[in-house]
């Protein structure tokens, strides 16, 4: 949780400025007088930054670290969801800075494709396997569908979908993908580019789901996209009992729904993905 919920709260902005267009939107602790500032409001008119708040009529969106609208409650051990919670799409705005590195970034990914296997491609996929592991428990270990599983999925496809992957300090280094070193605001204007996203439940999801890019996404069973994810996209989800679980430190649930999400499984909804659209 981090870059998603910004960009979630520019979902929450834009229906707000839209229909409040002589207000000025910002998110934070209006109790507290503290106002988020984050990258991800770069370039967006609906929602201000610290630096360029001005003496006018505003109206607070009331989401911050610890206080979030899809979640009732927040304890050391867990989250309380709010399974009543529905997303509106976010959104991103890229400087011309950004759309040139990803074109530059997209470039360098075609001519690595053409030297190292000598064919065309079918799509471009944008693959995000690993997770931000923070100061702040955040679940990372129960999120994650776990390495071997993710290199097997390569292996089936990774001669015939050039995949592209934003790497950062706790990335999963898989072979056969093309990588590449960003921040996160450069990285989803990649991500902008490419054909499809493939990975797991967090921020890189929330940007898919700003920028329209189909995609599929492991949740496992530790949250819902029924009320955190996009109908665009397709969903692995395990609905067993304990789920959504929310919890913090390991969980044996989260283990055994990652279980459950089989190579195959995900392999076929990729396949299904894609014929969609063919």
């Amino acid at each position: 949780m981090g870059y998603g919920d910004d960009i979630m709260i520019t979902g929450y902005a834009k229906a707000l400025k839209e229909k409040y267009p002589n207000y000025q939107i910002v998110a934070g602790n209006r109790k507290e007088g503290v106002v988020v500032d984050s990258i991800i409001f770069n370039n967006n008119p609906n929602i201000k930054r610290v630096s360029e708040l001005k003496n006018m009529k505003t109206i607070w969106i009331d989401s911050y670290s610890g206080h979030r609208p899809y979640f009732l409650k927040e304890t050391e051990e867990k989250y309380y969801w709010n399974k009543n919670h529905r997303l509106k799409v976010g959104e991103l705005y890229f400087s011309t800075e950004e759309r040139k590195f990803s074109s530059n970034i997209i470039s360098d990914a075609i001519s690595w494709w053409k030297k190292n296997k000598g064919k065309h491609y079918k799509k471009i996929i944008f693959f995000e396997p690993s997770r931000i592991k923070t100061n702040k428990n955040n679940a990372s270990s129960n999120r994650n569908w776990g390495f071997e599983k993710w290199d097997s999925f390569l292996s089936i496809y990774k001669n015939e979908y050039l995949f592209i992957q934003s790497v950062f300090r706790d990335s999963d280094i898989l072979d056969g993908v093309y990588k590449f070193k960003s921040d996160f605001r450069e990285a989803c204007a990649v991500l902008d580019k490419c054909d499809y996203i493939v990975g797991g439940e967090g921020g890189f999801c929330h940007a898919a789901g700003a920028l329209n890019k189909k995609g599929l996404f492991i949740y496992g069973g530790w949250i819902d996209p029924e009320f955190i994810g996009y109908q665009i996209h397709e969903n692995i989800y395990i609905n067993i009992e304990g789920s959504p679980c929310g919890m913090k430190a390991d969980c044996d649930h989260c283990k055994k729904c990652n279980k459950i999400i089989s190579v195959e499984m995900v392999s076929n909804l990729f396949s299904e993905m894609i014929d969609k659209e063919n």
